[in-house]
């Protein structure tokens, strides 16, 4: 089984659920759910390990309540944690409000560099086989270079805080697989059919890409080859949609961790993401999550 290093940052979720509606300016609303959670960048981390992948997490975290909650799930999960405290930023804090219909979020977080040390990064990058992070990373540090001289596979997400397409296109050709939503997969191409736009980002990576689609599954394409569709895999009544990207990440690459078909891959993050948002938070230590 191939080694996964994900790299991102990550939050401590305060997640407020069962909200009938998201409050107006003014009002208060409760709900009938509330729990404090690892997310951010954590939850594909988190999820990778518990599906049985090596794992090891790149991250920057604070040195108090909010770091130290996601280094106790960390370790919890199996994860290997390579980072530096910094006692000067506060981990990131997210208020995540959860609807039936939707969520919205408050978030806070201080200015600071994910990487500081980039003969650090470059040993971490040597000591495994795939690198999943995102885009916006990709174009501020020296992920896909390292990569490309190490031999490693490199896998990138897509976040609402990437939003210069022209800052990333320069990325995607560097990257093996890309992964997004429909959203996403548009502001990147400009086209507003998902289909379209994944044919475009398809033939600009190395391997593959992949636009999810909400309750209508998603839809992936190998370069040069035929789309594969893959139906949203119902496991249990829908609580929160918050993650849901997150576990299907990583439930793709727990599948390339194994060497398995692009399409299996894409069931592997069906199966994640469907298991994920029948619970709280984006990596609900609660849920059963298979190995296999």
């Amino acid at each position: 089984m191939k080694r996964v290093l994900c790299i991102a940052d990550s939050c401590c979720d305060l997640i407020f659920g069962g909200l009938d509606r998201l409050p107006a300016p003014g009002e208060e609303v409760y709900g009938t759910h509330f729990s404090v959670q690892a997310g951010g960048g954590a939850n594909t981390a988190v999820l990778l390990a518990r599906c049985g992948v090596p794992t090891s997490f790149w991250t920057a975290l604070g040195d108090d309540f909010a770091g130290n909650l996601i280094r106790e799930t960390l370790s919890r999960s199996g994860v290997r944690l390579i980072s530096r405290r910094q006692a000067a930023r506060r981990t990131p804090v997210s208020a995540v409000l959860s609807t039936d219909a939707d969520r919205a979020f408050a978030s806070f977080a201080e200015p600071g560099r994910l990487i500081e040390d980039e003969d650090a990064l470059e040993a971490a990058i040597r000591d495994t086989d795939i690198v999943h992070t995102y885009l916006g990373y990709c174009a501020a540090f020296p992920i896909p270079r390292l990569c490309e001289k190490h031999g490693r596979l490199l896998s990138v997400d897509t976040s609402f805080c990437d939003a210069d397409p022209e800052r990333l296109e320069s990325v995607l050709p560097h990257c093996d697989y890309w992964k997004g939503n429909e959203g996403e997969a548009r502001l990147l191409t400009g086209k507003s059919d998902a289909e379209e736009a994944l044919l475009l980002l398809s033939g600009r990576v190395r391997k593959g890409a992949v636009v999810t689609c909400g309750a209508h599954g998603s839809i992936g394409r190998e370069r040069g080859g035929a789309l594969v569709r893959q139906p949203a895999i119902d496991c249990g009544p829908f609580v929160d949609a918050c993650g849901a990207g997150d576990a299907f990440a990583a439930g793709m690459l727990a599948g390339l961790s194994r060497s398995e078909s692009f399409p299996d891959c894409l069931m592997r993050g069906a199966q994640l993401a469907g298991t994920v948002v029948t619970a709280y938070g984006g990596c609900p230590e609660t849920l059963e999550i298979p190995r296999r």
